[in-house]
């Protein structure tokens, strides 16, 4: 233990946060942990952390972001002090270059869902999570300290014979009076007609009964995305998806920003 590096509560809380979404820039670190703060701060908090050995970043080019995920001796400490479900001791993540602008814009839905007045108690697990044979239940058993010793092992079979798809994210959250289950998919490149039908079956099978919630990039693809899924979806599943796009998910309450596909689509 004498080689883990010195990480205190609300460092592993930042450190684990970051990881779970694999990586992070400075300005949705800002919006997650310190909205009332300013840009520059938290650069220097993140600069800390390189300096301290907990993190490693990627800068494109001059004109881009700094792209911020854990080194593999804070991933090895958070492991070893029971702070961190996704672990790989050998080797940091891997940052999909082609991705990387889909896995950001779907951190920013999560920071506004985690952050929204009317979600209460949210208990969030990411797609980088679920890909890493990672389910809800071994998450929440992982948070009340309830797993059994051989979880990794169980988790890295799971998460080698993982062939479908999984969703942008799952959670659960307080709504309205009630605990629910939610699944976000984002849509930032035009989903064809075999990728629609590829997801609704997903979701059928592996989230029969969560709340779909499916946000486009642009309001022309959310209408589209709407019509295509009353086409497609069940009549009696309707209740269950609701759609909107990217700016209102980003601006708008919770409550006020999705289209329900039971209902018509208003031209």
């Amino acid at each position: 233990m004498n080689d883990l590096l010195d990480i205190s509560e609300k460092e592993a809380e930042h450190l684990a946060w970051i990881h779970s979404n694999k990586f992070t820039i400075p300005e949705l670190f800002r919006k997650k942990f310190y909205p009332q703060g300013t840009y520059r701060n938290t650069c220097y908090i993140l600069s800390k952390y390189v300096k301290r050995g907990f993190l490693l970043f990627e800068k494109p080019n001059m004109f881009a972001h700094n792209f911020y995920y854990l080194t593999v001796e804070a991933i090895r400490t958070l492991d070893e002090t029971g702070q961190l479900l996704v672990m790989g001791r050998k080797h940091t993540v891997h940052i999909n270059p082609y991705e990387k602008q889909h896995d950001l814009m779907v951190q920013e839905l999560r920071i506004v869902l985690e952050a929204s007045p009317a979600l209460e108690d949210i208990f969030w697990v990411s797609d980088f999570e679920m890909r890493s044979g990672i389910t809800p239940r071994t998450k929440f058993e992982f948070l009340e300290g309830r797993l059994e010793d051989d979880w990794r092992r169980r988790a890295y079979e799971r998460a080698k014979s993982l062939f479908r798809r999984t969703p942008d994210g799952y959670f659960e959250a307080d709504y309205q009076g009630e605990r629910r289950p939610f699944v976000l998919e984002f849509e930032r490149t035009a989903y064809n007609w075999n990728m629609v039908q590829r997801m609704v079956h997903n979701l059928n099978n592996a989230f029969p009964y969560a709340h779909r919630l499916f946000v486009s990039e642009t309001e022309p693809h959310a209408m589209r995305m709407i019509r295509t899924l009353q086409a497609y979806v069940k009549e009696d599943a309707l209740q269950m998806w609701f759609v909107t796009d990217f700016k209102r998910m980003t601006t708008l309450p919770f409550e006020e920003c999705w289209h329900q596909l039971d209902k018509p689509l208003e031209e």
